[in-house]
């Protein structure tokens, strides 16, 4: 009888809500907490109609209850971690939402939570504050240096996020986050042999974590890949579910003992787990592209920020994988040039004009410009120039020319079919890549950003430069003096050898920029190219005349 009277409770509940009568369905919902203790649902419903009300504060102590009362249900959690975020607590949003991605690895919902949460450079600035001020009654605090850490890799601070690493990992080197973050430090800074040491104690500790399996699969020798790959196996075969990192993992592996075109099946499986927690919408990106675009329409007076203190900026943009690391790394190798790696600055300081809720002119490009370079990174004294490398700022050229009109943009055109198979075999978890793990959303975003730079080039003209990847490696000394010219800095020899720069790379880039420059890698996709058929026939040929797409 009293389930009975309970699920009538909330069948009226259910049915207000879905009504769209708000009140009734939380008054209806209250009562059953009061009147059923025990019963979840009702915390769970009244949670989210106060969800729906905009009430995400009040909506906290419901999910919390209901999660506590049924652990093992997603959906109580993916509310929860909703409203931490949408209530600005951050900090706690994200270590919750990552917490229970181990529990839920493929939760759709819980997988957009945590893209929300990075991809705004606000969120981790609240992260650092949060982390900063509780690290002044306890500096020695392992876990808060350790977020403090990652926050500043996110927005670019470099040597902030070195340091805090390093003296995380010198408190306690066994700490298996520290030490992997230290390990993948190490990394980036080009000491990969200190780095695989210490990923190869980690193992020793915990032979199936599953962050060192993949990190060290990127790095292993053809002799050690047998040994590794049995590892990863033995945790495939200990999981209940399928795991991204480890089926990554083991396509490298295959990649490493075999060959490439041996791995693209394992491959093919591992996108398709990345794919479906995390899919690429299309839709999106269309109507992203007519907004943004909308902003600056051809042959009309566009909004320019006044004059601009400062280093001048050179964005070096284009698809991920087409070669803006090189150009950074080539271009940061001359004297007074600071690279500032990939910024996120550009995305979240025109976020609110994309969404259309701002109206944006030139006082609001002055605002933009200054907001920029007072966020951005510290350069050293006496730097004429700094290089923000973020590729999908190719999005943005209208809003970056508008603030900063000295600006230089440099377009990094490179084959898409080798750029597509250079995204499909690494995995990218970042939101903004989700189209690298699908082959005909890879295809689909290769031809926006044709698009995007079609409509850019017509606007702005001659203040873009397209430099050809496949004629920068033939011949880098005509073209990096070419960039230089256009750039107005003086062309030096060292940007020849960026293999010789020691500046940090912390893109997918990061072992082949330490090599002399090379053609080697043109024309890889020919190899495989049974395997990425849907890719291939995807690129639409008008929007690539400079390759024979045909």
């Amino acid at each position: 009888m009293q389930n009975q009277t309970a699920n009538a409770l909330k069948g009226k509940a259910v049915a207000a809500l879905e009504a769209g009568k708000l009140q009734q369905a939380l008054k209806k919902a209250q009562l059953g907490v009061k009147k059923f203790p025990k019963d979840s649902d009702f915390h769970a419903i009244s949670g989210f109609v106060l969800t729906e009300m905009k009430q995400y504060k009040k909506s906290i102590p419901h999910f919390v209850e209901a999660s506590r009362m049924k652990p093992d249900d997603p959906q109580f959690v993916e509310n929860l971690a909703n409203a931490l975020m949408q209530t600005g607590q951050i900090p706690r949003a994200l270590e919750y939402t990552e917490q229970k991605l181990e529990q839920f690895p493929n939760n759709k919902e819980l997988n957009r939570v945590l893209d929300e949460i990075h991809l705004k450079g606000s969120n981790w600035r609240l992260v650092i504050e949060h982390a900063s001020k509780k690290l002044q009654a306890e500096p020695d605090d392992v876990n808060l240096l350790g977020k403090r850490a990652r926050a500043y890799s996110k927005i670019g601070f470099v040597e902030d996020h070195s340091r805090d690493v390093s003296r995380a990992f010198e408190l306690e080197p066994e700490n298996i986050k520290i030490a992997f973050a230290k390990a993948v430090n190490l990394h980036q800074s080009g000491d990969k042999n200190g780095s695989k040491e210490i990923l190869q104690r980690i193992l020793e500790t915990d032979p199936e974590n599953m962050s060192a399996l993949l990190q060290l699969s990127l790095v292993t020798s053809k002799d050690d890949g047998p040994k590794l790959m049995k590892a990863v196996e033995t945790a495939i075969a200990n999981k209940n579910e399928d795991y991204q990192e480890l089926e990554f993992a083991k396509a490298h592996l295959i990649s490493v003992i075999d060959d490439l075109n041996a791995a693209m099946p394992q491959f093919v499986r591992a996108n398709k787990v990345q794919h479906d927690s995390n899919p690429y919408d299309a839709a999106e990106e269309e109507k992203k592209l007519n907004q943004i675009t909308d902003l600056f329409p051809i042959g009309t007076d566009l909004p320019a920020a006044g004059p601009s203190d400062g280093p001048v900026p050179i964005f070096v943009l284009g698809q991920p994988r087409s070669g803006t690391t090189l150009m950074e790394m080539m271009l940061s190798s001359a004297p007074d040039i600071a690279g500032c790696g990939e910024l996120t600055l550009a995305s979240d300081l025109s976020h609110e004009f994309q969404l259309g809720n701002q109206r944006f002119d030139a006082e609001k490009a002055t605002e933009f410009a200054q907001q920029f370079r007072e966020l951005m990174p510290p350069i050293p004294d006496g730097s004429v120039a700094f290089v923000d490398k973020m590729p999908h700022n190719y999005q943005l050229v209208g809003f970056l020319l508008a603030a900063f009109p000295n600006a230089k943009i440099i377009n990094m055109l490179r084959d898409p079919r080798d750029v597509g198979l250079s995204k499909w075999i690494r995995r990218f978890p970042a939101g903004g890549m989700r189209y690298a793990s699908n082959l005909t959303a890879i295809a689909h975003s290769g031809n926006m950003y044709r698009r995007y730079m079609a409509h850019w080039d017509t606007v702005f003209g001659n203040r873009i430069l397209t430099v050809p990847y496949e004629k920068l490696v033939a011949d880098p000394k005509t073209y990096s003096q070419q960039v230089a010219a256009f750039c107005d800095i003086e062309w030096n020899e060292t940007m020849m050898h960026p293999e010789k720069n020691t500046k940090q790379v912390r893109t997918a880039s990061i072992d082949q920029v330490r090599n002399k420059i090379s053609t080697k890698s043109i024309g890889g996709w020919q190899s495989v190219s049974e395997h990425l058929r849907p890719m291939l026939d995807g690129f639409d040929p008008a929007l690539w005349p400079e390759y024979d797409l045909g």
